[in-house]
């Protein structure tokens, strides 16, 4: 960079350079970003968690398709929707401009139709599809100091229901409702802690209540109906065996 002392002609009289040097080493790669929940409905108030070591003025987090932004690439693009980190708004603190003063090592921000989506590349509510959330220190493209979270969150209109306890051995019927249904979709048990997006399912079907038409496909999409995990045929197992082992597990609905 440099710094002139110019005339009100912009007639240079003396210019100085200096370097402002990059974000130091690991700090964007330890810090972490995450939503609260895997999922959202539309027009639902999505929270994130952030932690940073160092706290930048300006700091960002925004909203992506799971597909165009994530931690193996050099650079993110514009966001579809974003807050600053610190000040939970995409106004800033200050009057003069929409700068955020303030700042913050950790926190969490919610992105919802409560600020004016002109600087958004997208309005909202954000439709129905499968997202990814990052954190970026530059305020200035390239955005080439980031962070991305590790997992990603649907909005979704669809719904799915399961017993809250189930007997050992007793067969485990899901409900589900999905208007905006494709043929992609299927149906996953894990153990609680188990983040959906890796390949740890414990028991899989597909919305048709089989694991033999995912290939094809043959199961179209299914905007409501029920799948029926039991020791039985058709083979629903992944990583276990029927039963399922004891204890607290979940069952999402997957693209």
């Amino acid at each position: 960079k440099k710094v002139c002392l110019m005339y009100d002609d912009y007639a240079t009289i003396l210019c100085e350079e200096f370097t402002i040097n990059e974000l130091g080493t690991g700090i964007a790669s330890s810090s972490t970003v995450e939503t609260l929940e895997l999922s959202y409905e539309v027009n639902e108030t999505i929270s994130v968690d952030f932690t940073v070591p160092v706290a930048i003025q300006n700091t960002w987090i925004g909203v992506y398709n799971s597909s165009d932004a994530n931690n193996t690439m050099s650079s993110i693009p514009e966001p579809l929707a974003w807050v600053y980190a610190a000040c939970n708004n995409v106004a800033g603190d200050q009057t003069e401009n929409n700068d955020c003063a303030a700042t913050a090592s950790s926190g969490t921000v919610e992105i919802d139709g409560r600020f004016d989506a002109d600087r958004w590349t997208t309005g909202w509510p954000l439709p129905s599809f499968i997202y990814r959330v990052c954190l970026s220190f530059y305020n200035n493209e390239p955005y080439e100091e980031f962070i991305c979270s590790n997992s990603t969150f649907a909005i979704t209109s669809a719904s799915i229901s399961v017993p809250s306890e189930v007997d050992f051995g007793s067969e485990i019927v899901v409900s589900f409702s999905n208007p905006d249904a494709v043929f992609s979709n299927w149906i996953g048990i894990y153990d609680s802690d188990t983040d959906p997006a890796g390949d740890d399912d414990l028991f899989w079907s597909s919305m048709c209540g089989s694991q033999e038409d995912w290939e094809e496909p043959e199961c179209p999409p299914q905007a409501s109906g029920s799948v029926t995990f039991a020791g039985m045929d058709p083979d629903l197992e992944s990583e276990e065996q029927w039963p399922p082992s004891p204890g607290l597990k979940k069952v999402c609905l997957m693209y």
